[in-house]
């Protein structure tokens, strides 16, 4: 009869059992779980979509993202965030960066006119042009050498910082450059192969090289030019000196009118100052003097002289005192009573003067 009763008992949980449903919540019924036997877990939602609502916290799983770039988090009312981005493999991209194609993050070594590691850039050429390794010197910069075919530091028009002529063919002769607080250098490429030349009329000056000039007091400016005797001239009212192919003027406040000015440049209390240059220099010409019939020209110092030939025109001179005073054949004179002609060497004849 007991027997009876337990079964009939049993039947009776069970039926109760099997007309309701039980929910565990796993954070309190539950510790130390343990899913790596579980035939299958999946803790996000997923879809081929992304839903159109959700709230802060929720997980996603997009089916048809590309693999890696699945898993999105709620991370504002409705507004979904990529939650993770796949990452390329390090191995075997040493001294390469990392970029994208616009579908894909992926590593890349360096190209186009760099070279070298992210740690040791080189730029090995300028728009695909080989770039020379030789070290520049002071106030040179790179320019193109057309008969290597690569860039190259040259000394060119400028380089002190002054505007004014630059670039142009001989126009990098004679640039001035601050190669110190103290120190400006001039024509640094004057060579022996390339002189730097200056010419007055019919006089060329040549210079083999440059010159220096040093300051150690004054504020004001100095000039730099090439006299009409042919000398590399600083003139100033600073104290400066030349150390080396050139002269120092001092009491000089402007560019004398018979030189070719260089550069001007400004100092302060006995520093050059580092963008005082101005570049003065002008395209370097010659104008033709040709003496016509009666007139002859010669130079001097660099100045054109034009006289009077003396053998077709006859020169004006003082009345002489006697018929023997010194003349050269041809000059005369003149008085209100006489004209005096000096027919030979220091042998004068004369003509009285009348009205009529």
């Amino acid at each position: 009869m007991c027997r009876i009763h337990r079964i009939l008992l049993l039947a009776v949980v069970a039926g109760a059992l099997h007309g309701q449903i039980t929910q565990l919540d796993l954070h309190f019924q539950s510790r130390d779980i343990d899913f790596s036997t579980a035939n299958a877990t999946k803790p996000f939602k997923s879809g081929a979509t992304l839903p159109s609502v959700c709230s802060i916290g929720e997980m996603f799983f997009l089916l048809n993202a590309p693999a890696g770039a699945n898993l999105y988090g709620c991370t504002s009312l409705n507004g979904w965030t990529l939650e993770q981005a796949s990452l390329p493999a390090v191995t075997g991209n040493a001294g390469k960066i990392m970029t994208t194609d616009g579908t894909s993050l992926l590593f890349s070594a360096l190209g186009g006119d760099l070279s070298g590691s992210p740690a040791a850039v080189a730029v090995t050429q300028i728009q695909g042009r080989p770039v020379s390794s030789a070290a520049p010197s002071a106030g040179q910069a790179l320019a193109w050498n057309a008969t290597t075919l690569r860039w190259e530091p040259q000394t060119i028009a400028g380089s002190g910082g002054g505007s004014g002529a630059s670039m142009a063919s001989q126009l990098g002769d004679f640039a001035v450059a601050r190669t110190s607080a103290t120190v400006l250098t001039i024509g640094a490429n004057c060579s022996v192969t390339t002189p730097c030349i200056v010419r007055f009329g019919s006089l060329v000056y040549s210079f083999a090289s440059g010159g220096s000039v040093s300051i150690s007091a004054g504020t004001g400016l100095a000039y730099v030019y090439v006299s009409s005797a042919g000398a590399l001239t600083v003139g100033h009212n600073l104290t400066a000196n030349c150390t080396a192919g050139c002269i120092a003027q001092s009491g000089v406040t402007s560019f004398p009118t018979d030189a070719i000015p260089l550069f001007a440049w400004s100092a302060t209390s006995g520093a050059w100052d580092a963008a005082g240059g101005v570049d003065q220099r002008a395209l370097l010409s010659s104008k033709s003097i040709v003496a016509s019939t009666g007139l002859t020209s010669g130079e001097s110092s660099g100045t054109t002289v034009v006289t009077v030939d003396s053998t077709i025109v006859s020169l004006r001179t003082s009345v002489p005192a006697t018929s023997n005073a010194t003349c050269t054949a041809g000059t005369w004179a003149l008085d209100s009573s006489f004209y005096y002609v000096c027919v030979s060497l220091n042998s004068w004849r004369r003509a009285a003067l009348s009205t009529w």
